[in-house]
C-alpha cells in the first residue's frame, strides 16, 4: 500500500497534501470564467457566532463523524520531522541589529486520506513547534492544515463539501517578506485559518432540466485580527439544453453576505441568463447576460447590467485556452487560461480581473503550482494510474528532490475590504530523468473597494499596490537515494502611490536530500536572503534535517 507523508523540510516548510487541479476531489473543473452546465466608514462589526459556530462546527461534524460511515478505505499516515536551523537573523531585523539563534523544531504530522462510495476525506495537518536556544521567549508553535471533504448524504441528491486551511499570510505587501522560512519570527505574518460547510441538492427536472440549490457559510480569522470574515451565500440554478442539439441554456442566481470584523458588511446580489453553443468537440462559445447588486462602493445597493461572453478551445487533449470578458460595475473583467502539455513538460499561463475578499492561497485547498504541474505531468506519463497512486507518487518525487511543492512567490495579503485584483502567472514543468526544472512568474495589482463619490469614476481607491515576483527550481537527480536542488526567487511589491516606499527581497537555497531508508531521509540546506526598501533585511542559514513516516 502506497503512503504519502506530510513532512517537514531542511528549510522548514511543511509538505502537505491536497487535490491538485486534476484531482478529482476538486469536483469542479472548470476554468475561471468558464460557464458551468450540470449536464455535467466603515466602523468595527463584531462577527456573526451563529455564522462562525455552524460553519467550524459543521465542517468538524463532516470530518469527524460521517467519514468513517461511509469511507470503506482509509490511509492513515503520521509523520515526524525535527530540523535545526542556524540563523544569523532569526527576527529579520534590519542593519546592524541582528541577532542570531539556533532553531530546532519539531513537526509531528498526520494525513488521513479516505474514500468510500459516499465520502472522500483528504485531511493533512502538521504542527511544527520552534525551540530557540538563545531567546527563548520567542519559541513558538505553528500549525499547516490543508484538508477536504464531501459527503453524499442523501443518494444522489444531497452532498456536503467542506475545506479547511491553516497557512501563514502577510499583513502588508511593503513589510519584510521571508520566504521558504518557517522559523523566522516575522511581524508581517500572522496564522490565519479558514473553514467552509456547503451543502447543496441537485437533481433533474422532466428530462431535459438540471437544477442545483447551494448553501456555502464559512468563517476566516487570523492571530493578528486582520481579515477576520464570516461568509455566507445562496446560489442557484437552473439549466438544460434546447431542440437545437448543440444549444444549452442556463439561470443562475446568487446572494452573497461578507461580513468583516474591522470593515463594513457587504452583501450582493447577481442573476443571469447565459447560452452556450458547441461549434464542434473543439470549440464551445457563449454569452451571457444579467444584474447585479451590491453595497462595496456606496453605503446603500447599487445595481448595474451585467454582460460577458466568452470561448472553450480544446483542439486536443494536451491544449486548451478559455477566455472571457465581462462588464462588471467596476468596469471590465476578464479571465484568460491556457495550458499545454508535452511528453516532458507542462505550459500554463493564466490572466483575471476580478472581485476578491482575501488572498487566493488562504482559502485554498491546492497544494501549489509544483504539485499540480508534476501532477499533471504524471498523470498523463501513467494514464491508467489510480489518482491515490499518482498523488503518491508526486509527493515523493518532489520531496526526494528537495522542491518545494509551490513555485509561487506572490501570495497576496490580507484585507479588510473587498478588493479589485488584476493577476497574472505564467509557470513552466520541465521533467527529465535526472533534471527536474520548474520556473514561475506572477504580477499582482489590487486596490480596494471602499465607498467613493460619483465624481471620482472609479470603483477602486488610487492607493493599491502592485507586486512581482519570479521563482525558479532546479533539481538534480545526483544517485537514487539523493538529490541536489537550487531554488531562486524575486518578490517586488511598490505603491501606486508616486514616492511611496517599495520593497525586494531576494533569496536563494541549496539543498542536498538524501533516502536514508523507505521511510526516513534527511537533508542539509543553506539560505541567503537580501531585502531592500522597506523591511529590508539580510540573512544566511544553515539547516538540517530528519524526517521519518511511520
Amino acid at each position: 500500500m502506497a503512503t504519502v507523508t506530510v513532512m517537514a523540510t531542511a528549510t522548514g516548510m511543511v509538505m502537505v497534501m491536497a487535490p491538485s487541479a486534476a484531482d478529482p476531489m476538486r469536483g469542479d473543473k472548470r476554468s475561471a470564467g468558464e460557464p458551468h452546465f450540470p449536464s455535467e466608514a466603515a466602523r468595527p462589526r463584531q462577527p456573526r457566532p451563529l455564522l462562525a459556530a455552524c460553519a467550524w462546527r459543521a465542517g468538524a461534524l463532516l470530518w469527524a463523524a460521517a467519514f468513517p460511515t461511509y469511507a470503506e478505505n482509509w490511509h492513515v499516515t503520521p509523520t515526524l520531522a525535527v530540523s535545526a536551523t542556524l540563523s544569523d537573523n532569526v527576527f529579520l531585523s534590519p542593519g546592524g541589529n541582528r541577532t542570531s539563534d539556533l532553531v530546532t523544531s519539531l513537526t509531528p504530522g498526520i494525513l488521513i486520506d479516505g474514500k468510500g462510495a459516499r465520502g472522500k476525506l483528504r485531511l493533512s495537518y502538521a504542527l511544527t513547534q520552534n525551540l530557540y536556544v538563545r531567546e527563548s521567549s520567542a519559541n513558538n508553535h505553528r500549525n499547516a492544515l490543508n484538508a477536504v471533504g464531501m459527503l453524499e448524504a442523501i443518494e444522489d441528491w444531497l452532498f456536503i463539501d467542506a475545506m479547511g486551511n491553516i497557512s501563514q499570510q502577510y499583513l502588508t505587501p511593503l513589510g519584510a517578506v521571508s520566504p521558504g522560512s518557517n522559523v523566522n519570527v516575522n511581524a508581517n505574518q500572522t496564522e490565519t485559518s479558514t473553514y467552509s460547510v456547503s451543502p447543496y441538492i441537485r437533481g433533474q427536472i422532466f428530462s431535459s432540466m438540471d437544477y442545483l440549490l447551494r448553501y456555502k457559510a464559512g468563517i476566516t480569522r487570523s492571530q493578528s485580527g486582520q481579515g477576520d470574515m464570516d461568509s455566507s451565500e445562496w446560489q442557484g440554478k437552473l439549466s438544460g439544453n434546447t431542440r437545437w442539439g448543440p444549444l444549452d441554456w442556463a439561470i443562475d442566481v446568487s446572494r452573497e453576505t461578507t461580513d468583516y470584523t474591522r470593515g463594513r458588511n457587504l452583501e450582493a446580489t447577481r442573476y443571469a441568463l447565459t447560452l452556450l453553443y458547441r461549434l464542434s468537440p473543439q470549440w464551445q462559445v457563449w454569452l451571457s447576460n444579467g444584474r447585479e447588486s451590491n453595497n462595496y462602493v456606496s453605503q446603500e445597493q447599487e445595481s448595474n447590467t451585467t454582460g460577458s461572453y466568452g470561448f472553450v478551445w480544446t483542439p486536443d487533449p494536451r491544449s486548451k485556452l478559455a477566455a472571457s470578458k465581462t462588464r462588471r460595475f467596476f468596469g471590465d473583467g476578464y479571465s484568460v487560461e491556457f495550458s499545454h502539455r508535452m511528453p516532458r513538460s507542462l505550459w500554463t499561463y493564466s490572466a483575471t480581473r476580478d472581485v476578491s475578499f482575501q488572498p487566493s492561497n488562504a482559502t485554498s485547498t491546492s497544494v501549489g503550482s509544483n504539485y499540480d504541474a508534476i501532477y499533471s505531468l504524471v498523470a498523463a506519463i501513467n494514464p491508467g494510474m489510480a489518482p491515490d497512486a499518482i498523488r503518491a507518487q508526486v509527493i515523493q518525487f518532489l520531496q526526494s528532490r528537495g522542491l518545494p511543492v509551490d513555485g509561487s512567490v506572490v501570495n497576496g495579503y490580507l484585507s479588510n475590504t473587498a478588493n479589485l485584483q488584476k493577476r497574472q502567472q505564467f509557470s513552466v514543468a520541465l521533467l527529465g530523468a535526472r533534471n527536474t526544472v520548474t520556473l514561475t512568474a506572477t504580477q499582482s495589482e489590487q486596490q480596494s473597494l471602499g465607498v467613493v463619490s460619483g465624481a471620482t469614476g472609479s470603483a477602486a481607491s488610487a492607493d493599491g499596490t502592485r507586486q512581482r515576483g519570479v521563482g525558479l527550481s532546479w533539481a538534480h537527480q545526483l544517485s537514487g537515494l539523493s538529490a541536489l536542488s537550487l531554488l531562486l526567487s524575486q518578490q517586488h511589491s511598490t505603491s501606486f502611490v508616486a514616492g511611496s516606499p517599495e520593497t525586494t527581497t531576494r533569496a536563494a537555497y541549496l539543498f542536498l536530500t538524501t533516502q536514508i531508508s523507505p521511510k526516513t531521509s534527511a537533508s542539509v540546506g543553506l539560505r541567503r536572503t537580501v531585502g531592500s526598501g522597506v523591511g529590508g533585511y539580510t540573512e544566511s542559514a544553515l539547516s538540517g534535517g530528519l524526517s521519518h513516516s511511520f
